[in-house]
């Protein structure tokens, strides 16, 4: 999908009535097929988080609308289609549809959606050369103008970004429940219907099994090279026969796991070795089995694993359905007020259940790193690490799905020559996928010159305080990051406000000491920098020194 254009006609968040952002002003052409993506930038409060959460809480919003009501109680009961988080916009975008055969940027769709307050969300579906624009209620079967997948990821605990998903992911859970009660169909090909999907911590082990066990070898090279990782050694599944806890709630359903019986027989089929265990439940001091399947990684075991799952996005969804039973912990009350919830805390009210508690959960993942002997946890990579794996793994999977990626501040975790790096290997990923650039917009918030000299400068959107974001004046690909700095965050500084101030008091040796001495001093304690240099020159002036 391609973004042209959001308008909020009413105050959201720090995004006020009237704020407008245009991303693209040309019509579908060839160009849409280069990797572009979009740059949010600016100081901090500016709203480009926002802008990020509002798209997050609109596709959430439309999602339900199009759902089966009867997926969940509250999708029945409690949700209402003419009031969303973002209840006043305007939204337009180029889509190809879902059951599109082709791939070419002559194939979009344009799509309109607005939103009036109290008022469903109404949507035109039209193409250039058709501009006798129709509206109709969004409804199921406008589901293949919707983005099959939006991704969310946040470097930090950005929660006003991860609600709608956190949301989205209870209707998931919400879904595989009506199907187990109704013992209806549910295939992981199709299921569960929602696009919405957050990186998380918890998502590392799945998105790197995913691609190490299914990925082509030349894919994983990015990945490989970054993390410094040789090979994956090993890794074990744990899958717990366990019951709801409230099962009052949902007569009929007892123990979870029917739905993804195929899945775990695959997953057996896959396994090195596999043995089960029986334990007393805490719950109703009944047993429970656990059931242990090892894995040793060699190419038998990734044939195994392409025989059965073919590509990692669908073992990545396999991971992603049977990690959602481990919700079985929330009972109603708590699932209504976070379906209902507005709270910068509502993650916060998810309680998190031991490993022992879980249906499903990675286990002893090991990897063998280069250069190293010993074979190495997951668990272990650092924050940076994890935000690399993260945000490369799943470009790895993208396929030719459409998408819209939502990324936060991605590279806050980063060193210096990994955000210099970001953008080239944010692409090698999306080459190496062979993902189709037209079925996809890329929306980054960054505070870093490095990622902004690598867009295009129409690609680069400048947030200001209570003003429409505009276009940077000068061309920014490319261009030194001091005068990014400089241009875009108004500072001209290269070191740190405490160290800039700690220069001046170097004066009293220029005051009092001859200059061959002061200037050996101040280069003793003081490393070289911009400030330094201007330091003495304004040194030189004040004391007349030749």
């Amino acid at each position: 999908m391609k973004l042209v254009k959001l308008k909020i006609n009413k105050k959201f968040r720090s995004l006020f009535n009237g704020f407008e952002i245009n991303f693209r002003e040309d019509k579908p052409n060839k160009n849409w097929e280069k990797f572009h993506p979009f740059c949010f930038a600016g100081l901090n409060g500016t709203g480009k988080s926002n802008v990020l959460e509002a798209l997050a809480n609109i596709f959430y919003h439309l999602e339900c609308c199009t759902l089966n009501e009867n997926y969940s109680e509250y999708l029945k009961n409690d949700f209402n289609s003419k009031e969303s988080e973002v209840n006043v916009y305007e939204l337009e975008y180029y889509i190809i549809p879902r059951d599109s055969n082709k791939n070419s940027f002559e194939d979009y769709s344009r799509i309109i959606i607005k939103k009036e307050d109290g008022k469903t969300p109404q949507i035109c579906i039209t193409s250039e050369a058709n501009e006798n624009l129709k509206f109709q209620d969004v409804a199921n079967s406008i589901r293949s103008f919707l983005p099959e997948l939006v991704i969310g990821y946040s470097s930090g605990e950005n929660e006003i970004l991860s609600l709608p998903f956190v949301k989205s992911r209870l209707l998931q859970f919400d879904e595989y429940l009506y199907h187990l009660k109704e013992n209806a169909s549910y295939l992981l090909e199709t299921k569960p219907e929602s696009s919405l999907t957050y990186m998380d911590y918890h998502s590392s082990q799945a998105i790197l099994l995913s691609n190490f066990l299914l990925q082509k070898e030349d894919a994983l090279t990015p990945i490989k090279e970054q993390l410094e990782i040789e090979k994956l050694h090993s890794f074990r599944l744990v899958i717990n026969n366990h019951r709801l806890y409230n099962r009052d709630e949902y007569p009929g359903i007892d123990f979870l796991l029917p739905k993804v019986e195929d899945t775990i027989i695959k997953l057996r089929k896959c396994a090195t070795v596999n043995h089960i265990e029986n334990h007393i439940s805490g719950e109703d001091k009944g047993s429970i089995k656990f059931e242990y399947l090892d894995f040793y990684f060699s190419q038998k075991t990734k044939d195994a694993f392409k025989q059965h799952f073919d590509n990692p996005l669908k073992l990545f969804r396999a991971f992603q359905v049977l990690s959602l039973l481990n919700l079985r912990i929330l009972d109603k009350d708590l699932k209504k007020e976070i379906y209902s919830s507005d709270s910068l805390y509502a993650m916060y009210k998810i309680p998190a259940p031991k490993e022992v508690e879980h249906v499903f959960h990675f286990n002893l993942f090991k990897l063998k790193k280069e250069n190293s002997k010993d074979k190495m946890l997951l668990k272990a990579f650092s924050d940076g690490e994890h935000q690399f794996l993260h945000t490369m793994g799943i470009c790895l999977m993208l396929q030719n799905k459409s998408a819209l990626f939502l990324l936060d501040e991605p590279e806050t975790h980063f060193n210096p020559e990994w955000r210099s790096e970001f953008i080239s290997v944010l692409k090698e990923s999306l080459d190496k996928s062979n993902s189709n650039s037209l079925m996809r917009d890329i929306l980054i918030t960054s505070h870093s010159p490095f990622i902004i000299s690598d867009c295009l400068p129409d690609k680069v959107i400048i947030f200001k305080k209570k003003e429409n974001p505009t276009r940077p004046t000068f061309n920014t690909f490319g261009t030194s990051i001091s005068i990014i700095t400089s241009k875009i965050f108004k500072s001209n500084r290269t070191i740190g406000d405490f160290s800039n101030n700690q220069i001046r008091e170097f004066e009293t040796f220029f005051k009092e000491l001859n200059y061959n001495d002061a200037l050996s001093i101040l280069n003793a304690k003081v490393g070289d920098s911009v400030e330094k240099l201007l330091f003495i020159n304004e040194m030189k002036n004040k004391y007349n020194i030749k």
